[in-house]
């Protein structure tokens, strides 16, 4: 058994009563509005349990050629509100099906946590943890594993992880959805309490319409 660690940046919390999204699942920066994002905002693939080269040409490639048939890639993210920021284990995917161009792979596996329930850990440095390096985290993951690996399905809450993902993306992909989208955000009464409803419509549409207007890479 080997596995990576991949970081992904994830949406800042939205306030409890927000429609867009739920209070559980731990979403990729879908609005590129966390203050701390490095750039990406099209992985993890939630919406297809899905990965690829796209974040991480070098890393995914070397993992994909190991021999070994049990095969974690691990996300965590810098889990963000408007108190805190803290890096956490949100869950893995196992490499099932591989496919190329872009070389990536599809989970035959997958366990993702609520949000409440994702696991904290403290790596803040820039490299990628592998189980076969020197990493000194790597006792510490390679527990974390075992204990997503024996997670209780109620816990594992994957399916809501991608059918949401799918939902919202659908939006996104349109100019439709996307004007959809802003409008709520800005009727909203509580948008002074979310680091994306705060910000102008204009910002707002330039945005959305940067980020899926067109065929964008991350």
């Amino acid at each position: 058994m080997i596995w990576i660690l991949f970081y992904y940046n994830s949406l800042p919390d939205m306030p409890k009563e927000c429609c867009l999204f739920s209070n559980d699942v731990m979403h990729r920066d879908l609005f590129k509005c966390n203050p701390t994002n490095t750039g990406h905002y099209q992985y993890p693939k939630f919406e297809t349990l899905s990965y690829d080269e796209g974040c991480h040409f070098r890393e995914v490639n070397t993992f994909l050629k190991k021999n070994d048939p049990d095969k974690y890639v691990i996300f965590y993210t810098r889990h963000t509100s408007l108190l805190e920021m803290k890096n956490k284990i949100v869950g893995y995917f196992k490499v099932g099906r591989q496919f190329e161009n872009p070389k990536g792979f599809f989970a035959s596996e997958s366990v993702l946590l609520p949000k409440c329930e994702c696991i904290e850990i403290n790596y803040c440095a820039r490299g990628v943890p592998v189980s076969w390096g020197n990493s000194p985290i790597k006792n510490k993951v390679d527990r974390i594993l075992n204990i997503l690996k024996t997670t209780k399905r109620a816990a594992n809450i994957t399916n809501k992880y991608k059918e949401e993902t799918k939902m919202l993306m659908k939006r996104l992909r349109t100019a439709s959805g996307r004007k959809e989208i802003i409008d709520i955000c800005e009727k909203c009464g509580i948008k002074s309490q979310c680091y994306w409803g705060k910000k102008t419509k204009q910002f707002k549409e330039n945005t959305l319409e940067k980020l899926y207007g067109g065929n964008r890479i991350c």
